[in-house]
């Protein structure tokens, strides 16, 4: 049952503004502390059977436990995997769900892995610029961030479930 205010393709959704996308990610960064603290306590785990921890608790010197350029990679990995299969699989991330946001391209159709791929390289560099690449969106009438145009993909607000 439709009636005419209902969006009936994605072309018709509402674009989302920067301040729904910016408080979805904060809910995301709240997903990925958790699951960096799994992946830590994995590696943690890894490390000690493959080659021995050399951590030094009495003197407060965890860094030879969870630090290294293997550590941090997969730390990258965990953060860009949870983006990327969100995008893949749903579109959404369970921050963007919670604030009923849908990621596709401008037909409506679901990301690709190398456009998924390409928005989680693009995505942290309109952060780490003071937002820039979020703040941008509001300089164009399509409201598109650095990182929807680098993967060709939009960002809408669905409507409220009655």
């Amino acid at each position: 049952m439709s009636t005419s205010n209902t969006p009936t393709s994605f072309s018709q959704l509402p674009v989302a503004g920067v301040g729904r996308r910016l408080a979805a990610l904060v809910y995301d960064a709240l997903i990925i502390m958790g699951l960096l603290m799994v992946y830590g306590f994995v590696a943690m785990l890894a490390a000690s059977a493959v080659v021995g921890l050399n951590c030094q608790p009495d003197q407060m010197d965890y860094n030879p436990c969870v630090s290294g350029p293997l550590f941090q990679l997969g730390a990258v990995a965990v953060i860009a995997g949870y983006f990327v299969w969100s995008w893949r699989a749903a579109g959404q991330t369970i921050g963007m769900r919670a604030w009923r946001l849908l990621l596709a391209n401008p037909e409506g159709v679901q990301l690709s892995w190398r456009q998924c791929a390409l928005r989680a390289l693009t995505a942290p560099v309109s952060l780490a610029c003071l937002g820039l690449g979020y703040f941008w969106a509001w300089t164009r009438a399509d409201r598109a961030s650095w990182h929807d145009l680098a993967s060709d993909s939009e960002v809408r607000l669905l409507p409220k479930k009655k």
